[in-house]
């Protein structure tokens, strides 16, 4: 089996579903093709600014497609892509620090001026509006001569590595959690591109917003915590109508009030992807509660639970 590296399962999706859109943000909708270009661009646009083969680029920068493309950017262009977090905590200076520099979006512009003063890394920016003249803009620096195809090879592999928590190339995946967070980037970011599915990005988690994201969208599979839960199930109460989502992930068990509860409300099950742990994300500790009526998957190596329905509360 072949593992493929985050930025040859974007080309490679790029090559087998290029009209598939790949992320909505808003108004925005990218598809897979126009996602590899942008991200190629971006990354000839680091290239420019100074980074070469093994630097590190430190990335800030919220749940919005500026992400995908300076992330797969800088992979492309060779190099590591670090972000340093969304809210930004004490870490980020200390991630930066070892950085060729720091790309920041324009909606962060504030956090990453003092980033950058306190690492000592130049700064470019990403994203809508301009910032202060004597910032550059990345979107200034790069471009792909027509006709080139960024050297990647295998681009027509099947994805390799997959697992029962990675989403079909049918499916709307609804990310919420941030995309610089271990789980973000693993599961929400990577698998999905990985099945050549579509990422409905959502910056501000609330429970209505992400309800009503969810039927606009028609959002099949959900990533989530506890905290996250908790929140769609309050937002729930009264509305005529709820989602249907082909599948429910949560990153560490809920409790088991709560599970019952909302399987109960949304009349489904809710799989546990564990192994992962996001630190970036605030909400309750899972703890070692254990669940009632689990149902481990017999795949070697799978990491995946699923629950059964409880009872009507």
């Amino acid at each position: 089996m072949t593992a493929l590296s985050p930025v040859t399962v974007l080309a490679g999706s790029a090559d087998r579903h290029a009209d598939t859109v790949a992320v909505v943000d808003g108004r925005a909708r990218v598809t897979y093709a126009e996602l590899w270009l942008e991200a190629r661009c971006y990354g000839a646009g680091l290239r420019t600014a100074g980074v070469r083969d093994g630097d590190t680029v430190a990335l800030l920068a919220p749940n919005v497609v500026d992400f995908p493309r300076v992330y797969f950017g800088a992979l492309a262009a060779g190099a590591v892509a670090v972000p340093v977090g969304v809210p930004v905590g004490p870490q980020a200076v200390h991630l930066a620090r070892e950085a060729r520099l720091l790309v920041c979006h324009t909606s962060h512009l504030a956090a990453g001026r003092r980033i950058s003063v306190r690492a000592g890394v130049p700064l470019l920016t990403v994203g809508p509006g301009r910032g202060p003249s004597d910032v550059p803009r990345l979107e200034d620096l790069g471009d792909v001569p027509p006709g080139q195809t960024g050297g990647f090879a295998d681009t027509d592999l099947d994805p390799a590595g997959r697992t029962e928590a990675d989403p079909d190339d049918t499916d709307v995946v609804l990310g919420c959690l941030p995309l610089g967070g271990r789980f973000g980037q693993a599961v929400t970011l990577t698998g999905t591109f990985r099945a050549g599915a579509t990422l409905v990005l959502l910056g501000r988690f609330t429970g209505p917003a992400a309800l009503d994201l969810m039927l606009r969208e028609q959002v099949t599979v959900f990533h989530g915590t506890s905290a996250m839960y908790a929140a769609l199930l309050d937002a729930a109460r009264g509305r005529e109508s709820l989602p249907r989502l082909r599948r429910w992930v949560s990153r560490a068990p809920l409790p088991p009030s709560l599970r019952q509860r909302f399987t109960s409300t949304f009349d489904t099950v809710v799989e546990v992807a564990e192994g992962e742990r996001d630190s970036t994300v605030p909400g309750p500790l899972a703890g070692r509660t254990r669940p009632a009526r689990r149902l481990r998957s017999r795949r070697p190596g799978c990491h995946v639970e699923r629950y059964r329905r409880g009872p009507a509360s």
